[in-house]
């Protein structure tokens, strides 16, 4: 438990919330009081599930000739001036449950039931169940932002797991062994008894990591010409004649066509196109600092350049992507209101903020507040996020003047080293087009796409792997409670039965078939994944559940509200006035048309940038 202290507003809204939770989800009441309702959840899980799990808070030196107050350091230092090792990369990650809940699951419950039978019997994809008011880019969106958010790094591949393949399965790819997690080697005296906790690799904070690299060595690679080896000193990426990212020499062996990037783990299509246009975007800021800063060294240029850039992707995640998994008037109001508050965005963009009010004026430039945990990223977080269903199987690259196929392939076509070679058949302009007017997969049961149950991973050696079972297993190990003891420990409605959890009866019996009819055994992601339908367990029009809801609720304020660039020093006086106003006028439309002008009649009909844009007639 945090040392948060609310106000007395504060108590009220959280007494209300813990009153109703089970007399009325928050979500089925009318619009005003459901959005007082999320807001009293939130003081409660501010109160109860922020678990800080460092037992030693490492000292820091300021980095030499760089301007720690006004730029984000590479690798996360600094953000807080009084604790600086807070967030960095090699922070340990939190909870969102109290410790004793945390120890992981050890062989045989480890395996109970196994992995692989859930993958079989509830996830794998038996049909492309999409979502239709949603393009692609929705699920390339999140899986950009959890490459900056967080990363358990290399496994170990000395401790192998040993998934069970049930007998009737018809893996043929030999044993399904995965290597364990690699634990926080580094222990002392206060973790004697605790649980094992585990170390972000990236930096936890949104600083746009996964652009820029979490170390000044990956930095200063992306800012250098890959032919002639000469560093850039006008502040900008390195990007070739067509506006590409550079292939990453470290790679070519192994992973011909793969493209450099500050986190290129996991690539496809869908990351390339928004790598590239937030590179360009980076330059393109640069450009812009230039005409009202040119006395400014590169250096100056491109780490103002990072800031704004970072900025306008968490407000493009905030006011545009969450909204468009969340497309209600509640919902928009909720992660609108997040950033902008109560007053709105009109009010932000011209006038001065009259209240300290996160509630009032939003999160953007109040003060910094870590709710009594320091600010860390959370294996919960993590747990929630896992939204692989979004991905489908299938892709058809069209031309965006008339339509007409260019390329049709599956997902292992367009992933890793293959994405690259997906502009050989397909321009910038058209893969964007295509990735735009097709759908995502609905994050629900049977719906996890079939080619990431057939993995190819060198882990150690070539191997493949089934996805969906190292999900299950990923969270069991990491002590991730279960999805029942998950809600008691979050302030929900237990379920007592699977009709707790589905209003689908054929669901509910296979939920009891796999799990041995014991509804405390369902695991977290299938948990969230059957509550698709349900009437209590999905709020309307949501991407996800009402139990992964919760974790966002807390979360989605706390990346927020932690990070001083985006609170006390959110002014002009570190962003610059123009970097400021490049940040409160811009979104994900803006950028795409400042990069690729052929697309605004295609996106111009779409209400929110992620919602499918219009079809080229034929």
């Amino acid at each position: 438990m945090s040392d948060y202290s609310p106000s007395m507003l504060d108590r009220v809204l959280a007494a209300l919330a813990k009153f109703t939770e089970d007399i009325r989800v928050w979500h089925r009441w009318p619009f005003l009081p459901a959005v007082i309702l999320v807001l009293g959840h939130r003081v409660n899980l501010r109160r109860n599930n922020l678990t800080d799990t460092e037992t030693a808070k490492p000292s820091m030196s300021k980095p030499d000739e760089f301007d720690i107050t006004g730029w984000r350091t590479y690798d996360g230092t600094f953000n807080d001036m009084a604790d600086p090792w807070m967030g960095a990369k090699g922070a340990r990650f939190g909870r969102n449950v109290p410790l004793k809940s945390t120890y992981g699951e050890k062989d045989p419950e480890l395996y109970d039931p196994s992995p692989r039978l859930i993958s079989n019997k509830l996830l794998a994809r038996q049909s492309f169940q999409p979502v239709p008011h949603l393009n692609v880019f929705a699920a390339a969106w999140i899986q950009f932002m959890v490459h900056d958010w967080l990363s358990h790094g290399a496994n170990d591949k000395n401790n192998l797991l040993n998934i069970p393949v049930p007998d009737d399965d018809d893996w043929a790819h030999g044993p399904m062994q995965i290597p364990a997690t690699k634990p926080d080697p580094d222990t002392g005296p206060g973790d004697e008894g605790r649980p094992a906790t585990y170390r972000n690799v990236e930096t936890h904070w949104w600083d746009a990591s996964q652009i820029y690299g979490s170390s000044k060595d990956v930095c200063d690679r992306l800012r250098t010409d890959p032919d002639t080896g000469d560093f850039l000193q006008n502040g900008k990426l390195w990007l070739d004649e067509n506006g590409h990212l550079p292939l990453d020499p470290k790679s070519q062996e192994k992973q011909p066509g793969l493209e450099l990037a500050g986190v290129n783990g996991n690539w496809w299509i869908g990351l390339s196109a928004l790598h590239t246009l937030f590179a360009r975007e980076h330059n393109a800021i640069v450009d812009r600092l230039t005409i009202d800063h040119p006395k400014e060294s590169g250096e100056w240029l491109f780490q103002k350049a990072r800031l704004v850039n970072s900025a306008l992707l968490a407000k493009i995640h905030t006011v545009e992507w969450t909204p468009a998994l969340m497309d209600s008037d509640k919902g928009r109001m909720l992660m609108r209101g997040n950033y902008w508050g109560l007053t709105g965005e009109r009010y932000a963009k011209i006038f001065d903020r009259i209240s300290e009010s996160e509630v009032v004026h939003g999160i953007m430039g109040s003060p910094t507040d870590h709710h009594g945990a320091p600010f860390t990223i959370t294996e919960e977080f993590t747990a929630v996020y896992r939204l692989h269903s979004l991905l489908p199987d299938d892709f058809s690259f069209r031309k965006l003047d008339d339509n007409s196929t260019l390329h049709e392939t599956d997902l292992h076509g367009v992933s890793m080293g293959a994405a690259r070679g997906i502009y050989d058949k397909a321009s910038f302009q058209d893969v964007f087009y295509s990735l735009a007017t097709s759908n995502p997969g609905a994050l629900t049961l049977h719906n996890y796409p079939n080619g990431l149950r057939t993995l190819q991973k060198r882990i150690p050696v070539d191997r493949v792997i089934d996805l969906a079972a190292v999900d299950i297993l990923r969270d069991r190990e990491r002590g991730v409670p279960r999805f029942a003891e998950f809600r008691r420990l979050t302030g929900m409605k237990e379920p007592k039965t699977f009709a707790d959890i589905t209003d689908n009866k054929e669901w509910q019996k296979q939920l009891a078939e796999v799990y041995d009819d014991d509804v405390e055994k369902v695991d977290l992601l299938v948990g969230t994944l059957a509550e698709s339908q349900s009437e209590r367990g999905q709020p309307y029009r949501f991407g996800f559940s009402d139990t992964a809801f919760r974790i966002f609720i807390l979360m989605a304020s706390r990346r927020l509200k932690s990070d001083r660039f985006f609170t006390d020093d959110f002014r002009p006086e570190v962003y610059t006035e123009v970097g400021l106003a490049w940040v409160k006028e811009n979104g994900f439309r803006s950028v795409v048309e400042r990069h690729l002008p052929e697309l605004t009649s295609a996106m111009a009909d779409a209400r929110n940038p992620f919602f499918p844009w219009k079809i080229s007639k034929t």
